[in-house]
């Protein structure tokens, strides 16, 4: 099919599709088909001789990636399945598994997490750094530093502590073999900064950005360097929906193109095709408030209904978790939608496990995705690194943790000795705790840290044995099993069934075979709990937080637990409130309508809820008091443009 076949002339697919300049920047709305436009883009370029393997898509998710190659598959262009679509971070790591690469920084890139962190801070004996706390911080500091660009800013001055810090940091990291997630970036500017004749440079022809505004500067830095001087680019985003601060987000990048990329051509995308009608304006209502603003107002699409929507408010927090499964209940039954239809998002996962129970009790299929969670909790840490080090026994990163987690301060001084050991009689550390469990050697001072050892190898054999006859039963097998410890397990667990359920049984007969196996399938585990995506094809109620949904939408969309104290929460900052704001924006802007239903939105909060759930939460209480709250201050941005809130229990009338 021809890229322009359908497409309107002069709309802002056809121009954005069309455009032939170096540089375009398009500011997409919420639901407003800038994913279609980018796929009739490349389809163009293609026709049009473009070698597909040069060109490269940066997209936020490895599932928007692989929309993305469908959507272009679909229109049936040869060599469309050539196109390469990353994620930043992929396309980052791509370059440094390179061996030269490796060779040249010293880094493996095997990525330690949050978790996976803590031994080194404990191993870090400079009396300079402080204590625990100070560490995390200066740790903090230095990811900042990178994702911010400190660096490059006329005089920046590095503090002594800080650097000294850094590099003995690194230099675990290096003994180790690992690199934190928010290296992976820095590492690859690193080396491309300093080998401009890199292949990794220049390579393609045109490179297409999405979600522009979600990078943070050394993201964006990262890409302009792959570029080199002569492909073609074009950057997709919209800073309304910037909503990753946290992560350092730089939605300026997008507002000022040209200090990166110089001049450039603007094709905007302002209607909202997704959103009900009466979504779209409140969307837009609100999003208004919010100062320094690319987009303008958010138009609705003629051809979509004015949609449901419901703004309620219950009693307590019990009233709003016991109704809402019995409305979304309700709205299966007589409007003949489907579980897969409905996306419940909650600001907390504590009300979201229990809308997710309830809800199963309806015997309405259910699940929870508050995967930014999944390993907080000591017992899910514990589990995720056994389960590495079952498949990759030689992972110092998962050994050290696994060796100091029952002991106090993660038994560093006993390690310190194990490594001194290690490196003085020129072997490994594995191999060096190997020899002292089996008494081939004696290693003076570290006693409980080889028991523990004979304990984790006892482990680690029973997790293979379990893997290799009936892997479906590792977690009720091998892992904590009483009712505390499957709640802290539930996301990691449905992360490991999730995978389990796409992964070729093992079939083979030797124990290299299984080693293959073994280390393919936990590889595919661990990139998954670094970089959590939702599955796609899905039968369910799915509930997540409100930063989870991007990328998704439904039907019936509740947005559930939407407090002031949450939403925005207590920091009441400008920066804070118009971010939060924005997330809110996102929220609401999943809803679509569709020929067969007009979409609904349910906006929901409550009026009290118990001191010691508030506690939990984050909001200020007594813990043996209710603590009352209030709706979400963002309801009065609607203006006159929404329904007016109601009782809760109206919806059950």
């Amino acid at each position: 099919m021809a890229w322009d076949k359908g497409l309107e002339g002069g709309s802002p697919a056809h121009t954005f599709a069309a455009t032939k300049e170096q540089v375009v920047r398009s500011v997409a709305g919420p639901g407003s088909g800038k994913s279609f436009a980018i796929g009739r883009r490349i389809s163009r370029l293609i026709e049009e001789g473009q070698d597909p393997k040069k060109i490269l898509a940066i997209t936020f998710t490895r599932t928007a990636a692989k929309d993305l190659r469908d959507d272009i598959a679909k229109l049936e262009v040869n060599g469309s399945t050539d196109v390469i679509a990353h994620t930043v971070h992929s396309h980052a790591l791509s370059i440094l598994m390179q061996a030269q690469v490796i060779e040249h920084t010293g880094r493996t890139p095997r990525m330690i997490l949050d978790h996976e962190i803590a031994p080194a801070l404990r191993d870090l004996k400079d009396p300079r750094f402080g204590n625990i706390d100070n560490k995390k911080l200066l740790k903090d500091q230095y990811l900042a530093a990178w994702a911010t660009l400190q660096t490059d800013e006329a005089g920046n001055v590095k503090d002594p502590i800080q650097e000294a810090f850094q590099t003995e940091l690194i230099d675990w990291m290096k003994r180790h073999g690992g690199m934190l997630v928010g290296e992976v970036i820095p590492v690859a500017i690193d080396y491309l900064r300093n080998n401009p004749a890199s292949p990794a440079i220049g390579r393609y022809d045109a490179i297409l950005v999405d979600e522009y505004q979600d990078l943070n500067k050394s993201e964006q830095e990262f890409i302009k360097l792959v570029r080199g001087d002569a492909a073609s680019l074009v950057i997709v985003g919209d800073d309304d929906q910037s909503i990753y601060g946290f992560k350092f987000a730089h939605p300026d990048g997008i507002r000022s193109v040209d200090q990166l990329h110089g001049a450039y051509t603007d094709v905007p995308f302002n209607q909202c095709r997704r959103c009900p009608k009466t979504v779209t304006r409140m969307a837009s209502s609100l999003i208004a408030k919010n100062p320094n603003r690319t987009l303008g107002e958010l138009i609705p699409f003629d051809g979509n209904q004015d949609g449901i929507v419901d703004i309620v408010q219950w009693k307590s927090v019990d009233n709003e978790i016991k109704g809402i499964p019995q409305v979304v209940a309700r709205a299966i039954a007589d409007a003949k939608l489907e579980p897969a239809d409905v996306l419940i998002l909650t600001p907390r996962r504590l009300i979201g496990y229990q809308l997710r129970d309830e809800l199963n009790k309806l015997d309405i299929p259910t699940r929870s995705y508050f995967r930014e969670s999944s390993i907080k909790k000591k017992t899910a840490q514990i589990t995720y690194s056994q389960l590495v080090l079952a498949a990759f026994p030689n992972d110092l990163v998962s050994l050290r943790f696994l060796l100091g987690a029952g002991g106090s301060n993660y038994r560093a001084p006993q390690y310190a000795l194990l490594e001194q050991y290690a490196s003085a009689n020129k072997i490994s550390i594995i191999d060096a705790i190997n020899a002292a469990a089996d008494k081939a050697i004696k290693i003076t001072g570290v006693t409980t840290l080889v028991s523990a050892y004979h304990t984790l190898r006892d482990q680690m054999d029973a997790v293979r044995k379990q893997m290799e006859s009936d892997p479906e039963k590792l977690f009720e097998s091998c892992f904590p099993t009483d009712d505390e410890s499957k709640v802290d397990l539930f996301e990691l667990s449905e992360i490991y069934s999730d995978i389990l359920s796409e992964t070729e049984p093992y079939s083979g007969t030797t124990p290299d075979e299984f080693s293959v196996w073994l280390s393919d399938f936990v590889g595919t585990f661990q990139k998954e709990v670094a970089n959590p995506e939702i599955p796609e094809d899905i039968d369910h109620v799915r509930i997540m937080s409100l930063h989870s949904s991007k990328g998704l939408s439904s039907k019936l969309v509740v947005v559930a637990s939407q407090i002031d104290e949450l939403i925005p929460g207590k920091d009441e900052t400008a920066r804070h409130i118009e971010e939060q704001r924005r997330l809110f924006y996102v929220a609401i802007t999943r809803c679509k309508a569709s020929e067969d239903y007009p979409g609904r939105l349910i906006i929901s909060s409550f009026l009290e809820l118990p001191g010691n759930l508030a506690v939990q939460m984050g909001i200020p209480a007594k813990s043996n008091r209710p603590r009352k709250v209030r709706a979400t201050r963002y309801l009065n941005d609607f203006s006159n443009v929404a329904p007016k809130p109601k009782r809760g229990e109206t919806l059950l009338d």
